[in-house]
């Protein structure tokens, strides 16, 4: 490599980011280091450092890899946005570590959040999805009676998620501790709830837009919010994912009166929104934690 200067070196017209060398001289002697690996060794692995990255790439099917990466801490190669494809279907890392050591118990270990893209599927296939006509998933009457662990989301659509998550990630779907409302008072604020294992739940109003909004909260935060109080990466770092890609709605768990819930906004208007149980304009993107 002597006496050849780096502007003599052309542009690589096929760029590819795994396969890319970095090349570097010292004196006579020359090296390489593929540019995904430098780049790794100036960013460190672990939560911390792959939380406040937003890369998008398509990670593939899950594998033995990906799950070792998670459950050493390293998270290597794992960012949020990132998402893989399971039987069909794309589930975001919407959060790493987010609920570590979070519940009433054994406190969790390491983790992703994931979250599918745009919206849950039912264990028939069906896309939770709203058509502003018949899709009554919250309730089917405006009602807010029992809080949110007295709706029809909570009851009978969230148990056929589930089926349908144990079906593609099997033993790697976690089970965690999650706080549930259980009633709410005459003013409609939620004033009981309770610690409750679960594979899946619905997002509140603070992981999607870092704060409490529309939510009744006169009896104390934790009814609606529980331990999910920090606003997911996933939102925090694109906002895009806040209105869903200009897409439908999705509904939270935050129980606003006796007769509504908190829900997101297509096109971000007020912040969060919030509309009747049995509004027929809002999906359903539950997230779930594997490890």
């Amino acid at each position: 490599m002597t006496d050849i200067r780096i502007q003599d070196f052309g542009e690589n017209p096929n760029a590819d980011n795994n396969n890319d060398f970095l090349m570097t001289f010292n004196n006579n002697s020359e090296s390489k280091t593929r540019l995904k690996d430098a780049y790794y060794s100036m960013v460190p692995d672990g939560a911390q450092t792959h939380n406040n990255i937003f890369r998008g790439s398509n990670l593939g099917a899950l594998d033995s890899t990906h799950i070792a990466n998670i459950q050493n801490g390293s998270f290597h190669d794992m960012f949020i946005g990132d998402y893989f494809i399971v039987n069909g279907s794309n589930y975001v890392i919407a959060g790493i570590n987010t609920k570590h050591l979070h519940g009433d118990g054994v406190p969790l270990g390491n983790h992703l959040l994931l979250m599918p893209y745009k919206f849950s599927e039912l264990d028939d296939g069906t896309f939770m999805n709203a058509d502003g006509k018949t899709t009554h998933y919250m309730n089917d009457t405006d009602t807010t009676d029992g809080g949110f662990a007295g709706t029809k989301l909570y009851k009978t659509h969230m148990p056929s998620i589930q089926k349908k998550l144990e079906s593609n990630f099997g033993s790697h779907l976690l089970t965690f501790r999650e706080v549930v409302s259980t009633h709410v008072d005459a003013s409609g604020a939620p004033d009981k709830a309770e610690w409750r294992d679960a594979k899946l739940g619905i997002p509140n109003e603070v992981m999607v837009y870092g704060s409490a909004l529309s939510g009744n909260n006169k009896n104390g935060a934790w009814y609606n919010i529980g331990d999910d109080n920090t606003q997911l990466p996933l939102f925090r770092l694109n906002p895009d994912e806040i209105t869903n890609h200009r897409d439908w709605a999705f509904w939270l768990r935050d129980v606003c009166s006796g007769f509504g819930f908190a829900s997101t906004s297509y096109d971000g208007h007020s912040g969060a929104n919030w509309g009747g149980a049995s509004s027929p304009w809002a999906g359903v993107r539950a997230f779930f934690l594997i490890g």
